[in-house]
């Protein structure tokens, strides 16, 4: 019997409607042509403007940036398009809608395609991809700009989906659907989320071989498996043209590497691993307790910065200390106020909250649902709080961090709720379905559906007992607000009172979610309850799920992604034009400068390299070589550093009107000059320690394991010796030396050894590290030509294996697609593979 195709696709076609309609009525504000204010956005713009202008004025893909911390790679700011085709399915899938409807639609439909290939039911479906795509967590990850890991976690459900469609036996079309999805994954780069999906991945992977085994089908879990090795190997040489390099790259960086020095106790704890600093990376570790957050959103305060009314309990605090309804209105209206009294050290921007229908609905699940699948999704969740935990379940994840492969990496363990984020919407769509499905007695279902609402009141009610009784309403950020409230109130006893207004509203938050997150559990259980005891259609009671899911959600986004979150175009580059001092320096002629902007956090903001060669910037995977420098050179303002780093304009506050001033600094070196004598360095501390005193204008300090490149060289320059640059470009420096002499030349580039060349009139010559961080050339005596070529080779071998494999994997995708669709067509109905259960 002929299928009917169009019958069929109508019911999805709708899903898709009804997505779209959700994701463009949230962001209404897309529809003026308005974008989110994104704060790291704006970093990026600034991290990557040089580069960008550089590819436009050029058409050369910019390898290198001088725009931050003196230079780096470019790698993970801009290099142009790249040459894996994967790139083009992130707008085709979200059919070209704007930010940030696209990530929004791309998660719901990611969640759809799952919960389809599960088997649910229809309203099921539409409910978990509602609920997957707004949790808080992501809103928020939109709100700030983290738009890489908002794409990842939208994707983590397909590659999921593909995996599950091929152990289930639909070989070709899961495993297409598993290379596509993860190089999709794979291509949107957020590593510490494709590392979370790896976990997930491989949760997956030992639930199916339990599963498997049991079921004596041993030879078909190993095929799939090995069809999607296949497809993961190849999802992964899609993306070659970043990973080849970022592999090469991060050697050199934080996130990959170790620092030499060992000059005080935190370099000796970082000797205990090659990755990131353990305190460092533990920063925004979620507290144990915090986790009621996924239950109660106002639990632990929702965010470090939060508007309140005047008639919150500090409105009326003001009040009754004197200051009048309009004064209070208006300091409301202008400042935040710190309600977040949680665990993470650094604050957060509002918690992770998946909706108190989905926590019942996951509890419901744990009671009802008999599949293997549950085993391998609760063993995800554990995994995710407990990664999320991390300072605070030390015992555990110090172990991790030491020696689980990669993890050193990575900081801000609270991104690990992504997981437990996914797994509970999944396991609640499967107790639904447990619930609609017909395996279970009326009787039985009565029965979990009451222990469920005892279990998730019980855990409501532990909550706020445990706020109250343990861990209290103080925040670590009240003593410094306490200095300001009694500042600005007129004394300390003044400022206490406004601390415990504070405390009250932040335990008024908590009760009035707490009863909020009561009554959507009452609504779902109330719909169940009435489809059970045949009061109400199975539809209208899955309807009425779905629409209570939706309205809880949305209710609490719009705190952190609402319509004043949406700028035009004139309102969001207001804060990207440049100063006064920025158009000041700018009228100077000289090609290459530095600029150290100390009005802003000179090395966690990226603003100013929008306009200028940059001292400071922003960047998670900074070079070891300069993060040194900066703590124990340019922190301590040393002018002998400054001075080799070319810094010729410093951007300051005005003492009197605070508004930032350019001030030139006429003993910056230049772009190169010829030294009078070499100190040798008997290590890295030696070589950090000779700079805070050493004139690096006429000599050079060099580590001893380059002496044997310049074999006992001792440099000469004479009055008129200089070197001058010519030519200057991102991927290419060019330098006139003249000197009588045979002498040796200091650059003020940083030294990265992995793919700048140089060359003296035409013929390679070494490049030396000196100074700790700067490039030296040893230079024969007369007149010559010196370039210095950043071509890193490992860069373009990576951009021939993207292009190739790219391309293969999309025709293979719509090969395994036909085939599936001639395949289906041949058979009256699809039957899963005997004995697979869900």
């Amino acid at each position: 019997m002929k299928q009917n195709w169009l019958k069929a696709i109508l019911p999805h076609l709708a899903a898709i409607g009804i997505f779209l309609l959700l994701a463009f009525v949230y962001c209404a504000p897309v529809l003026e042509g308005k974008i989110v204010n994104q704060s790291d956005m704006k970093n990026v713009r600034g991290m990557a403007k040089e580069a960008k202008d550089f590819y436009e004025a050029t058409g050369e893909r910019p390898m290198w940036t001088n725009s931050m911390f003196s230079g780096m790679p470019s790698y993970v700011i801009f290099t142009g398009p790249g040459a894996n085709k994967v790139a083009y399915m992130n707008r085709i899938i979200t059919l070209y809608t704007p930010d940030p409807v696209n990530m929004l639609f791309l998660a719901m439909i990611s969640m759809y395609l799952l919960l389809c290939i599960l088997d649910f039911k229809y309203w099921i479906r539409v409910m978990g991809a509602i609920a997957f795509a707004f949790c808080s967590y992501n809103v928020i990850l939109i709100d700030v700009g983290h738009i890489t890991k908002m794409y990842d976690i939208a994707l983590m459900p397909a590659v999921l989906a593909g995996i599950i469609l091929t152990y289930r036996g639909r070989l070709l079309t899961g495993a297409a659907l598993t290379a596509l999805a993860t190089a999709m994954l794979i291509y949107n780069n957020h590593l510490q989320i494709i590392y979370y999906t790896l976990i997930m991945v491989l949760c997956l992977a030992v639930g199916a071989f339990i599963h498997f085994f049991r079921e004596k089908q041993l030879p078909q879990f190993f095929k799939a498996s090995g069809l999607l090795a296949i497809a993961g190997g190849l999802a992964v040489l899609t993306s070659m043209d970043s990973l080849l390099i970022l592999r090469e790259y991060t050697d050199y960086t934080m996130r990959g590497s170790k620092s030499e020095l060992t000059l005080d106790q935190d370099d000796v704890k970082q000797k205990k691993s090659t990755g990131l600093e353990i305190e460092y990376a533990y920063d925004w570790s979620y507290g144990k307790a915090e986790s009621g957050t996924f239950l109660i959103p106002g639990y632990v305060g929702n965010s470090s910065g939060q508007r309140l009314s005047a008639s919150s309990n500090f409105g009326q605090q003001m009040i009754s200390l004197g200051a009048n309804e309009a004064q209070v209105e208006q300091f409301l209206g202008q400042q935040k106020l710190p309600l977040y009294y949680g665990a993470q050290s650094k604050g957060t921007s509002g918690p992770v909250y998946v909706g108190a229908i989905i926590c019942f609905l996951f509890v419901l699940s744990l009671l009802l649902v008999k599949s293997w699948h549950k085993w391998w999704l609760l063993a995800v969740t554990i995994i995710g709080f407990i990664l999320a935990w991390g300072k605070n379940m030390a015992f555990i994840n110090d172990f991790l961090f030491y020696h689980l492969p990669l993890y050193n990496k990575f900081r801000a363990p609270a991104q690990a709720l992504v997981l437990p984020s996914l797994t509970f919407v999944i396991l609640a769509c499967w107790g639904l379905q447990e619930v609609a499905n017909g395996k279970h007695t009326t009787q039985e279902l009565l029965k979990k559906l009451k222990e469920s609402l005892y279990i998730t009141a019980g855990c409501l009610l532990g909550f706020v007992l445990i706020s109250y009784f343990f861990v209290g309403f103080t925040s670590a950020s009240d003593a410094s607000m306490l200095q300001y409230f009694s500042q600005m109130m007129g004394g300390e006893e003044n400022g206490k009172l406004m601390i415990r207004a504070l405390e009250k509203d932040r335990s008024s938050l908590l009760l009035k979610d707490a009863f909020r997150s009561a009554f959507f559990i009452l609504v779902a259980a109330g719909a169940i309850w009435a489809f059970l005891v045949n009061k109400m259609k199975w539809q209208v009671s899955a309807l009425i799920i779905t629409v209570f899911v939706t309205i809880d959600l949305l209710q609490v986004d719009k705190n952190y992604l609402g319509s004043e979150s949406f700028v035009d175009d004139m309102s969001y580059m207001q804060d990207l034009q440049p100063s006064p001092a920025d158009l000041q320096i700018k009228q100077d002629p000289d090609p290459y400068y530095r600029v150290f902007n100390l009005a802003t956090n000179p090395f966690d903001d990226a603003s100013p390299s929008n306009f200028h060669k940059n001292i400071g910037g922003y960047s998670p995977a900074k070079l070891w070589l300069y993060q040194d420098l900066i703590s124990h050179q340019i922190a301590k303002n040393n002018m002998r550093v400054l001075n080799m780093l070319n810094t010729k304009y410093f951007i300051v506050p005005d003492q009197k009107t605070g508004q930032p001033v350019a001030q030139r600094n006429p003993d910056a070196y230049g772009n190169a000059w010829f030294v009078k004598d070499i100190v040798w360095a008997p290590d890295a501390n030696t070589e950090m320690k000779t700079l805070d005193y050493l004139n690096t204008r006429d000599s050079a300090v060099i580590d001893k394991r380059f002496e044997q490149q310049l074999a006992n060289f001792k440099p000469g320059a004479d009055s008129s010796a200089a070197i001058q640059l010519t030519k200057y470009g991102l991927n290419k420096l060019e330098y006139t030396s003249r000197n009588s002499q045979e002498g040796f030349g200091v650059f003020s580039e940083i030294y990265y050894p992995a793919g700048w060349e140089a060359f003296i009139d035409g013929k390679p010559a070494d490049i030396i590290r000196t100074d700790y961080a700067l490039r030296g050339i040893k230079i024969p005596a007369g007149e010559h030509k010196i370039e210095m070529k950043f071509e890193p080779k490992t860069f373009f071998t990576g951009l021939k294996i993207a292009g190739i494999s790219s391309t293969l994997l999309l025709l293979l995708v719509v090969l395994s697609l036909g085939w599936d669709f001639y395949q289906q067509g041949k058979q009256p109905e699809i039957t899963e593979t005997k004995n697979i259960k869900k």
